[in-house]
């Protein structure tokens, strides 16, 4: 009995022995590499985008806030209800950006919203809303580039807008309620914007997010 516990227990211990050996050769862990994927993952948690890669972080929080993107596409999906239902609305036409900014200095932030897709641009340009911080429309424009330039002056105590529309960059005044519907028809600004003015649905150059409808 003792000679058979004695033979179990060297098994035992040369098995011990062997386990702490690989584990003494194994090479170190590339703790950076198990970092970065932690990072990975949970910045594609917390990404507002679906349909890209770019981490949650480098958006800015006048382009990402969730809230505002919820209240976007209930004002859309009521906006273009019918069509929605009738799919003439296709896949790509169903997505959105937007921008947040206090157009009128009163402490609540105007949203600016981007539109695209077949169902929304033309050869002139896409159709772009102006929305108050409860989603209801303060402006529509139509056949109008990216980005929307905003202006230091002001008109009726609202910010002038630069909106590139007809191949020039147009001024759009707001007239007491309003902006103008369709930037092609306003006067051409004949000078170069500044670069410190603020570019509002500046996709090309910053990181935006899609939102789907």
């Amino acid at each position: 009995m003792q000679k058979g516990f004695k033979s179990f227990t060297l098994v035992c211990l040369l098995a011990m022995s062997s386990c702490i050996n690989e584990i003494k050769n194994m090479p170190p862990l590339d703790k950076s590499s198990v970092t970065d994927s932690v990072i990975i993952e949970k910045t594609e948690a917390l990404d507002p985008g679906s349909s890209d890669s770019i981490p949650a972080g480098n958006y800015d929080i006048n382009s990402s806030n969730a809230k505002t993107a919820d209240l976007v596409r209930l004002t859309l999906q009521g906006l273009y209800k019918e069509d929605l239902s009738k799919n003439f609305i296709d896949g790509s036409s169903k997505k959105f950006i937007f921008f947040e900014y206090d157009l009128n200095d009163d402490a609540k932030k105007e949203i600016f919203v981007g539109l695209t897709g077949s169902y929304f641009c033309g050869s002139g340009g896409c159709t772009q809303l102006i929305l108050d911080n409860q989603g209801h429309v303060i402006s529509t424009f139509t056949v109008s580039g990216y980005p929307v330039i905003i202006d230091n002056n002001k008109t009726n105590g609202w910010k002038d807008l630069f909106i590139y529309s007809g191949s020039k960059n147009r001024i759009v005044k707001f007239d007491g309620k309003t902006y103008p519907p369709n930037p092609s028809v306003l006067p051409e600004l004949r000078i170069t914007p500044g670069d410190e003015l603020t570019r509002a649905l500046n996709f090309i150059n910053e990181p935006y997010t899609w939102h789907e409808l």
